[in-house]
């Protein structure tokens, strides 16, 4: 009797063993993807928030495009499509790390998986206005934005530069037609259209968020350069809460 219970408790001890040392390496792989990936998403949404934060609040888009076919009209138009190509890349790697990781009920990856479901819907939802992308749309120009690299480690993966997005713009038709659709809606944003304007201002919002929760510090990206839209036109944007 004594015997069967003590391996009773025995084997209780190492099941509430095994659960720790299942919970820490769930905790310590979420806490590495966190890692890897906060710098480049990190400057990605800052990179696009930033874009969307000036074409609302100055005459970037109007200035720059209506110099005809110069290379001001071109940098303003395929870089704002890349900024939002970029964060996608970034997002969509992101989501291929993490769907074959049981890391949902951790709180530090949970609350960024949130976030960034939270700007997918944002992009996705069909309200007037330009920069609208289903869900499909994303995933696919985030594939279509990924390179990888040889690393002594293995192959790892990044994305596109601006040079070599232009490139493929330039040389591939099958790449470009995935992004004709973004390239076109530059000439729609409308700072004085409050309808058209709403996914931008929300969206915008929405990345300073994730620009917060990876660098809730400030160590990278300081206060002042975390405005958000919210308020155009009655007192001017708002600093991020």
């Amino acid at each position: 009797m004594v015997t069967a219970l003590l391996a009773y408790r025995t084997a209780v001890v190492q099941h509430r063993l095994q659960e720790q040392s299942r919970r820490r390496s769930r905790q310590e792989v979420a806490e590495d993807l966190f890692r890897r990936y906060r710098e480049p998403l990190l400057w990605s949404a800052y990179a696009l928030q930033s874009r969307l934060f000036n074409v609302m609040t100055t005459n970037f888009l109007p200035r720059q495009l209506g110099d005809g076919d110069s290379p001001e009209q071109r940098y303003a138009r395929d870089h704002t499509v890349y900024t939002i190509a970029e964060y996608l890349g970034w997002v969509e790697i992101v989501r291929r790390e993490q769907r074959f990781l049981d890391i949902g009920a951790v709180p530090l990856t949970r609350e960024l998986l949130a976030l960034l479901n939270r700007i997918t819907g944002i992009l996705a939802h069909n309200r007037p206005g330009p920069f609208q992308l289903y869900r499909g749309g994303q995933r696919a120009v985030g594939e279509l934005m990924q390179e990888y690299a040889d690393e002594p480690t293995g192959p790892t993966r990044g994305v596109l530069g601006y040079a070599a997005f232009c490139e493929r713009l330039d040389t591939d038709p099958r790449f470009a037609a995935w992004f004709a659709r973004l390239r076109a809606d530059v000439d729609f944003v409308d700072a004085d259209d409050e309808q058209g304007s709403a996914r931008v201002i929300e969206l915008q919002a929405a990345l300073i968020d994730l620009v917060q929760l990876l660098d809730p510090k400030g160590d990278r990206v300081p206060a002042d350069m975390r405005l958000k839209l919210a308020g155009l036109g009655e007192g001017g944007p708002t600093p991020a809460a």
